[in-house]
C-alpha cells in the first residue's frame, strides 16, 4: 500500500518539476522537462459528456538542446501584437523565449521554428520576466518601457522590448521568405541590451524588474548625503534610475538602482537560425542542425562561441540582511509599489519596493506559489456619496483598483486570496496539492500608448493548473471584497445576501419565522442590483411556500413605491410587479385546478359523432380503427401519464415563464418541461375534472397570445395518447378547450377568407403532422376539423343576417 501511494504521488507530482509556461491570451501553453518541450494549442473538441469546451491539444513537441548537456532552465510566452490597423485585438503570433543552463536564450515560433539564439552570459540562465506596456493610471506616473529581462546567477540582462520586437517580426519574416523562395536573405536589426553585473550579494535565485522611477526631492537628498556625506552635491533635477529587486541570501533581498544614462546600451548582431538555403530547417530548427551544410563544414563555427560581452558592475544599494532566511521567488504587483517574497522558512512577506520595507508577513505557507489580481471598480456599483461642502452634488471620481494577493499552499492544497496591504483574507479554495500557480504580469507586446487605446485584448490575471483533473482555472475577485470598511454599504449588502442564503438554506420547520427575517433582510439592502439578486434567491428556493413568497415580493414593492421617484429604481420595480402577476397566476391555476366540478354524463356515441360532424358509418369506423391501435401498441408505443404531471412547484413554473410589455413568454425548454407546463394548465379540463371557460379566461387575462396556449395544449394531448384513448369524454373536453381558444383576440385574424390557409390551423395541422402519436393527432385533426366547420357556419350566419 505504501508503494502504491508513493507511486500514485510520484505520477502526480510530475508538474512540479517541469518548466511551465501559459501565454497571457490563452492561445498557447508550454511544458519543458530537461532537454524535450511540448507546445501545447488549445481547440474545440467534444468532452464525454457531449458538450463542445476548450481542450488542449500538442501543436509541437521535440528536443530543444543544441549545446551538448543543456537543460532547458525558463520558459516564457510572449504575445506579439499584430500591425494591422483592422486587427481585432488578438495577437498576431506567439513568441516562445526559452533561456538554457548553458547560457543561451532561444526564440522559436508556435510551430517549433527556431528563430534567433543569444548568448548573452555564460552561466545558466536563472529567469525570464517580461514586462509589457500599460497605460499609466495617473498623470504623474512615469511611463514604462517595455523589456525582457535574463537573470543568471550575478548579472541581469534587459532586452530593450521595442528592439525585440522587431527583431523577432523580422526573423519570423525571413522564415517565411527562405521557406517560399530560398534565395532571399535580410539581415534583422540588432538587438539593444543592457547588461549589469549584481555586487555584494551572496547568491541570487529570483527577480523583479520594477522599472524606470524618479525619486521626490527628500529622497534624493537622503540618498546623496548617505552615499556622499554631509557635503554632497544635490542636481536640480532628479535622476532616473532603472530598480532592481533581487531575493536569495546576504542580503535576503537586495535592492538595486542604475542611473539612466550611466552605461550605454550593447548592441548584439542577432544569430540568425534561417539561410538562404533553408531546405529542412523548418522542421528540424528545434534540435539545432541547420540542414544546409555539411557535417565537417559546419563543425568549426559550432565551436566558436559568439563574443560575450562585460557587465557594466552595479552594486546593492541597501537590503534586508537576514543571515538565516534564503529567498525562494518575487513576485510584483501590477501597480509595480508591492512584491510577494517567499521563504524557505515557510513565509510569504509583503515588500513596499518603493520604501524598502517588509510591511507583512505570512507564515505556515512552505513552497507556496503567489501570484496577484488587479480588481477594477465598476462605476456603475459604485456607492455615490452625498458630500454637503461640494457644490457639484454627488462626486464619483475615476475607477478605483484593488489589489489582491493569491497564494497557493501545495503542502494544504489551499488557493487563498488576500487584501492587501493589510486587508482580511477574501477567498479560500480547496485545489488539490499537485497543482501549479501562472501569474505571467505581462500582456501582449509592441503595443505603446496610441495602439493600446483602441485594443481590448481578453487576458487573463492568473490560473492555476491541475495536473490531476487535467483542468486549467481562472481566478476572479470582486472588487467589492476590497472594502473592508463597516461603513462600506456594498460590504454590507454582500454580507446581507449571505445571511439570507444560509437563512434559506437553514433547518427549521418555522416558515413564518423564515417569512419575517427574509422581509427584513430584503429591506435592508440599499443597491437595486444587490435587491434583486436577493429577491431572485427567495423565489429560487425550494423550501419558502407560495404565500410567503407573495407576502416577500408584495412587501419589497410597497417599499419601492413609498420611495422618492428620483430615488426609485424603475427595472427592480418592474421586476417586483412581473413576478407578482406570475404568482398570482399560480396560485389562481392551482386553485382552479383544486376546485372539483360536477362532471355531466359522458356523451354517447351519438353525441360524439355530431361534435366531430361525423355521419354514423365514418364514426364506427373511426372506433374501430382507435381499438385496433390501441391492442397494437399497448405494450409497446403508448405512452402513459404520470400521475403527478399536473403538480408544478413555483419554482419552476417562475423559470418557464418570463413577462415582456405584458406578455408572458415561455422560455425555451425541452419536450417533457414543456409538456408539464401544459399539464399544469390543461389537464384537469381536458379529464373533465375543472372548469374550461375560467382556466381559458384567467390564462388571457395574464397576457399568453392564443398560440402559446394552442401550443401548449397540442403538446400535452399529443403526450397523452394513452390516457385519453382511455378518457372518451377528453374529445368533447378538447373541442370545447379549442372553440375558446379560437375565440380570443388574435387568435383567428378577423379578414380571414375561408377558402385560403388560416395560420392558426395551420400550427395545429403542423403539430398534428409532426406528431409520432398517430391516434391522439388523428382525435385532435378531426375535433379541429369540427371546430372549424363550427366557426364558418357562425360567419355564414353573420353575413346571411347582415344582409
Amino acid at each position: 500500500e505504501e508503494e502504491e501511494s508513493n507511486s500514485k504521488n510520484q505520477r502526480n507530482y510530475w508538474l512540479q518539476d517541469c518548466v511551465l509556461s501559459l501565454s497571457p491570451t490563452n492561445d498557447l501553453m508550454v511544458i519543458a522537462n530537461e532537454q524535450k518541450a511540448v507546445f501545447l494549442v488549445p481547440k474545440w473538441k467534444h468532452s464525454d459528456k457531449g458538450k463542445e469546451e476548450m481542450q488542449y491539444a500538442v501543436g509541437w513537441s521535440g528536443s530543444l538542446n543544441v549545446e551538448e548537456g543543456e537543460c532547458v532552465s525558463s520558459v516564457l510566452c510572449i504575445p506579439l501584437a499584430s500591425q494591422k490597423r483592422s486587427s481585432t485585438g488578438r495577437p498576431d503570433w506567439t513568441c516562445i523565449v526559452v533561456g538554457f543552463t548553458s547560457g543561451y536564450v532561444r526564440f522559436y515560433t508556435e510551430s517549433g521554428v527556431l528563430l534567433l539564439a543569444q548568448l548573452l552570459n555564460e552561466d545558466p540562465v536563472l529567469q525570464l520576466k517580461c514586462r509589457t506596456y500599460e497605460i499609466p493610471r495617473h498623470p504623474g506616473v512615469t511611463e514604462q518601457n517595455e523589456e525582457l529581462s535574463i537573470l543568471y546567477p550575478a548579472a541581469i540582462v534587459t532586452i530593450d522590448g521595442f528592439s525585440l520586437f522587431q527583431s523577432l517580426r523580422a526573423c519570423r519574416n525571413q522564415v517565411a521568405r527562405a521557406a517560399a523562395s530560398g534565395n532571399e536573405n535580410v539581415q534583422p536589426p540588432p538587438l539593444a541590451y543592457k547588461k549589469w553585473g549584481l555586487q555584494d550579494v551572496d547568491t541570487i535565485v529570483d527577480h523583479a524588474s520594477i522599472g524606470i522611477m524618479t525619486l521626490s526631492p527628500f529622497d534624493q537628498m537622503k540618498t546623496a548625503s548617505n552615499i556622499g556625506g554631509y557635503n554632497a552635491a544635490i542636481k536640480n533635477s532628479p535622476p532616473a534610475m532603472s530598480q532592481y529587486v533581487t531575493v536569495g541570501s546576504n542580503p535576503f533581498t537586495g535592492f538595486f538602482f542604475a542611473l539612466e544614462g550611466s552605461s550605454q546600451p550593447l548592441l548584439s548582431h542577432v544569430a540568425l537560425a534561417v539561410a538562404s538555403k533553408l531546405t529542412s530547417a523548418l522542421f528540424s530548427a528545434a534540435s539545432g542542425w541547420l540542414g544546409w551544410k555539411s557535417k565537417h563544414e559546419e563543425e568549426p563555427a559550432q565551436k566558436q562561441k559568439p563574443k560575450v560581452e562585460p557587465a557594466t558592475p552595479l552594486a546593492v544599494r541597501f537590503g534586508l540582511p537576514d543571515s538565516r532566511r534564503h529567498g525562494e521567488r518575487i513576485c510584483l504587483s501590477p501597480c509595480n509599489t508591492l512584491a510577494a517574497v517567499t521563504d524557505d522558512f515557510g513565509r510569504v512577506i509583503l515588500l513596499d519596493v518603493t520604501r524598502g520595507l517588509a510591511v507583512r508577513m505570512w507564515k505556515g505557507y512552505r513552497d507556496a506559489e503567489v501570484g496577484w489580481i488587479q480588481t477594477v471598480e465598476d462605476l456603475h456599483e459604485r456607492e455615490t456619496e452625498k458630500m454637503d461642502f461640494s457644490p457639484f452634488g454627488n462626486a464619483q471620481g475615476p475607477s478605483r483598483v484593488a489589489q489582491f494577493l493569491v497564494i497557493y499552499a501545495p503542502r494544504r492544497g489551499i488557493l487563498e486570496v488576500w487584501s492587501t496591504q493589510q486587508g482580511p483574507r477574501v477567498g479560500a479554495f480547496n485545489v488539490g496539492k499537485y497543482c501549479r500557480l501562472l501569474y505571467p504580469g505581462y500582456k501582449i507586446m509592441g503595443l505603446n500608448n496610441v495602439t493600446s487605446q483602441g485594443w481590448q485584448p481578453q487576458t487573463y490575471q492568473i490560473c492555476l493548473v491541475d495536473p490531476v483533473s487535467g483542468s486549467v482555472k481562472t481566478v476572479h475577485v470582486p472588487f467589492h471584497l476590497a472594502l473592508s470598511d463597516k461603513k462600506s454599504e456594498r460590504a454590507k449588502d454582500m454580507h446581507l445576501v449571505k445571511k439570507l442564503n444560509t437563512l434559506l438554506k437553514a433547518k427549521t420547520s418555522d416558515l413564518d419565522l423564515i417569512e419575517a427575517e427574509a422581509k427584513e433582510l430584503i429591506l435592508d439592502i440599499k443597491y437595486p442590483a444587490t435587491k434583486k439578486q436577493a429577491l431572485e434567491s427567495i423565489l429560487t428556493s425550494e423550501r419558502v411556500p407560495l404565500s410567503s413568497l407573495t407576502n416577500i415580493t408584495q412587501t419589497l414593492m410597497d417599499n419601492l413605491k413609498k420611495q422618492e421617484l428620483e430615488c426609485v429604481d424603475e427595472g427592480l420595480l418592474q421586476f417586483c410587479a412581473n413576478k407578482l402577476k406570475l404568482l398570482h397566476l399560480y396560485e389562481l391555476v392551482s386553485k382552479l385546478n383544486s376546485q372539483s366540478i360536477q362532471k355531466d354524463t359522458s356523451p354517447s356515441d351519438n353525441d360524439l359523432a355530431k361534435l366531430l360532424r361525423l355521419e354514423e358509418k365514418d364514426f364506427h369506423r373511426l372506433q374501430t380503427l382507435l381499438e385496433n391501435y390501441k391492442k397494437e401498441n399497448t405494450q409497446t408505443t403508448l405512452q402513459s401519464a404520470d400521475e403527478k404531471d399536473d403538480v408544478l412547484s413555483v419554482k419552476t413554473f417562475l423559470e418557464y415563464l418570463e413577462y415582456e410589455k405584458d406578455v408572458i413568454n415561455v422560455k425555451n425548454m425541452e419536450d417533457g418541461e414543456y409538456v408539464a407546463l401544459g399539464s399544469f394548465f390543461f389537464w384537469k379540463c381536458l379529464c373533465g375534472e375543472s372548469s374550461t371557460e375560467e382556466i381559458c379566461h384567467a390564462l388571457e387575462s395574464a397576457g399568453f397570445s392564443p398560440q402559446i396556449l394552442l401550443s401548449l395544449l397540442l403538446n400535452l394531448w399529443l403526450s397523452k395518447e394513452k390516457d385519453i384513448l382511455d378518457k372518451p369524454d377528453s374529445v368533447s373536453c378538447l373541442h370545447t378547450m379549442l372553440s375558446l381558444l379560437s375565440k380570443m383576440k388574435v387568435a383567428i385574424d378577423e379578414s380571414w377568407d375561408t377558402q385560403s390557409v388560416s395560420p392558426w390551423w395551420q400550427q395545429m395541422r403542423t403539430a398534428c403532422v409532426q406528431s409520432e402519436n398517430n391516434a391522439a393527432a388523428l382525435l385532435s385533426a378531426h375535433v379541429g376539423h369540427s371546430v372549424t366547420a363550427q366557426i364558418i357556419d357562425s360567419v355564414t350566419e353573420k353575413k346571411v343576417s347582415h344582409l
